[in-house]
């Protein structure tokens, strides 16, 4: 009987040890294909920006061929600039048929706004024409609004390195001027102690940073790519083909009402407004006495360091000639003058400039008849401003019927 063959001895466990060149190639697979993930979802996804201006970038990219006249900028845009009444003027009183569109989005950001522009070119480069809403330029972003979809979008990579580089110069030229707003949440906060070292305008370039990294790795936009990928429509783009953008705020508050909510913001606004009456008038009688004032601005923090950026102004207007687009800057008859500033566009921009903050040379605009509230235009003010618009702008490039139709002089 043979022995029986022991069994061999239990070998140790190999232990695996990657080699450093074998484990980075390893995260370099990784993120590469994280990478073409980001790469093929991005153009899948919805227009970002939340559902308005989600919307309406929705509607831009179906019809942006129709338009050849863009108007953007912010609310004052959106409730002042009736594209009906502005071609109706072009066509029927000059031989200038147009065909506009509204691209007026609440609360703008300067740097939002030329994302905008860039954008609405981008999908129409052979626009006519752009009317560009002059704006402040804000270093910091609200804190209110951090991270949001609003704010995030529009951080790409060429925003984000601009936003930068604006918030580090004026963060020299103001000095301790500059005045960073935290959120009172971070006040305390062990976690920011590091950033509370930092100086203001280097800690507000480092918060863009981080909305363009968020807009990068499309944090939070799980819903837009699953509703791109369905092919599914913004609910509220519908509703910039009613009447080619705009959108009035005797339209809104009828809506909120009927939805039930008879004592909505728009509604309050408005009684706040008409029960001081006579601070607005006092209000518009500051705007050529005083450098600068502001009405109704619920929407913006206060406490926000803003600044005219006469550079970035300049920027965005040679952006636009460079692709062979009119760009026309418009300030607005809202309650905000600087004249110095205004004085300087005037004579160093290298565009047309037109003026409506001048209650003496339009007092109908700052009428009480034709006012929502101390911002902004009601439905039949903004009538009378496209009107005026058109007239003024017209004036320069085509010949009037019958002698034209006048309605004051041509703004400065």
């Amino acid at each position: 009987m043979l022995d029986p063959v022991p069994a061999p001895a239990p070998s140790a466990p190999k232990v695996y040890r990657p080699r450093a060149a074998g484990a980075l190639a390893r995260v370099a697979l990784a993120l590469a294909c994280f990478a073409l993930v980001l790469m093929a979802l991005r153009p899948v996804a919805a227009p970002a920006g939340g559902s308005v201006i989600g919307g309406k970038r929705e509607y831009w990219r179906a019809h942006a061929h129709e338009y050849d006249t863009v108007f953007i900028g912010s609310s004052h845009v959106l409730r002042a600039f009736v594209p009906a009444e502005f071609d109706r003027v072009m066509a029927d009183e000059y031989h200038a048929p147009t065909r506009s569109f509204n691209f007026g989005v609440q609360a703008v950001h300067l740097l939002e706004q030329r994302y905008l522009l860039r954008e609405a070119l981008d999908e129409r480069p052979d626009l006519a024409r752009v009317f560009f809403e002059y704006q402040w330029f804000f270093p910091q972003i609200d804190p209110q609004n951090a991270f949001n979809a609003r704010t995030v979008y529009w951080h790409d990579p060429e925003t984000t390195a601009l936003a930068v580089e604006r918030t580090l110069h004026w963060g020299h030229e103001l000095g301790d001027a500059f005045h960073y707003v935290e959120d009172a949440s971070q006040r305390h906060s062990i976690f920011t102690v590091l950033d509370r070292a930092l100086p203001p305008a280097l800690r507000a370039s480092e918060e863009h940073v981080q909305h363009g990294l968020t807009d990068l790795l499309l944090i939070g936009r799980g819903k837009d790519v699953l509703r791109g990928a369905l092919g599914l429509a913004n609910g509220q783009t519908g509703r910039n083909g009613d009447q080619d953008g705009y959108l009035s705020l005797e339209d809104e508050d009828r809506v909120l009402a009927a939805q039930g909510d008879e004592h909505n913001s728009y509604r309050a606004r408005r009684e706040r407004f008409l029960a001081n009456r006579e601070a607005y008038l006092h209000d518009v009688d500051l705007l050529d006495s005083a450098p600068s004032s502001f009405g109704d601005a619920d929407w913006i923090d206060a406490e926000l360091t803003r600044v005219d950026d006469f550079e970035l102004i300049a920027d965005i207007a040679r952006e636009t000639r460079a692709r062979g687009v009119e760009f026309v800057l418009v300030i607005l008859p809202s309650q905000s003058a600087d004249r110095a500033f205004e004085e300087r566009l005037l004579a160093e921009l290298d565009a047309p400039v037109l003026r409506y903050d001048l209650p003496e040379r339009y007092p109908e605009l700052y009428a009480i008849e034709n006012r929502w509230d101390s911002g902004h235009l009601s439905a039949e003010g903004a009538r009378i401003f496209s009107r005026r618009l058109a007239r003024d702008y017209a004036s320069a490039h085509a010949t009037p019927r019958d002698g034209g139709h006048g309605e004051g002089g041509a703004p400065q």
